[in-house]
């Protein structure tokens, strides 16, 4: 059952992957949304060691179209890196990624089996990966005598492949990440309340239960708050 979860999502991930190729990426800008073109917004992002910095480049996702109705904000974007983007990054330069031409099956092969999993990485052919997110929030603290600049980073860091593998479990650290958040969700899930959620409008406590359950299972999860006041040198808390 396990891996029933998990091949759903690989075999997702191969059409939204695609999906995110083509699309052009939603941002939101001084309180608009705005679209930006495929692939821009290219800059070198640190992550969290043993990843350190990579490229990223915006990607269309859902967070950007939903958060901004629930949380006051004024700018928000998603990127998104690693040797898979830098490909379909390259692809894309090179014309070879539209809709019209559909989805190239060479390009985005289908699942492999766990049986097949396991010899490529046996082989040598299949690497160890690794799968990280971040969250940056920054914005001013209001203080009775004089305001703050606060920047508040959140880092996740999920089983890297060889660690999944050491689990018994035959997928890719993306699509374990994907597959057991949403049983998270689910299992979590109040009875009695019908309709489609954004993940911030879910009640506070299901919220909570959801990432106490994302601790449990080998994934890290780090607090960072930066203080900047003025004319002074930035604090970390």
């Amino acid at each position: 059952m396990r891996w029933n979860r998990c091949k759903y999502a690989c075999m997702r991930a191969r059409k939204v992957s695609f999906d995110e190729a083509i699309s052009n990426p939603r941002v939101y800008r001084n309180g608009k949304f705005l679209m930006e073109k495929r692939f821009s917004g290219l800059e070198k992002f640190r992550f969290v060691e043993p990843i350190g910095y990579a490229t990223v480049v915006l990607a269309a996702q859902d967070e950007v179209a939903t958060l901004p109705y629930f949380i006051p904000m004024k700018n928000m974007d998603v990127k998104i890196g690693g040797n898979e983007f830098d490909r379909l990054r390259r692809w894309y330069k090179q014309g070879k990624l539209s809709k019209s031409r559909g989805l190239p099956k060479l390009k985005f092969p289908d699942t492999s089996s766990p049986r097949k999993i396991a010899k490529l990485i046996r082989q040598g052919v299949l690497h160890n990966a690794r799968f990280a997110a971040a969250v940056l929030v920054s914005g001013i603290k209001r203080g009775r005598k004089e305001d703050e600049r606060l920047l508040i980073r959140t880092d996740c860091t999920f089983p890297t492949l060889y660690q999944i593998r050491q689990q018994g479990r035959y997928t890719t650290p993306v699509a374990y990440a994907t597959a057991y958040v949403a049983t998270l969700f689910i299992k979590n899930f109040p009875a009695g309340m019908p309709g489609v959620f954004p993940p911030e409008t879910l009640p506070v406590e299901m919220r909570r239960a959801i990432v106490a359950g994302i601790r449990k299972h080998s994934v890290r999860i780090t607090h960072k708050t930066t203080v900047k006041r003025v004319g002074e040198n930035e604090e970390e808390i």
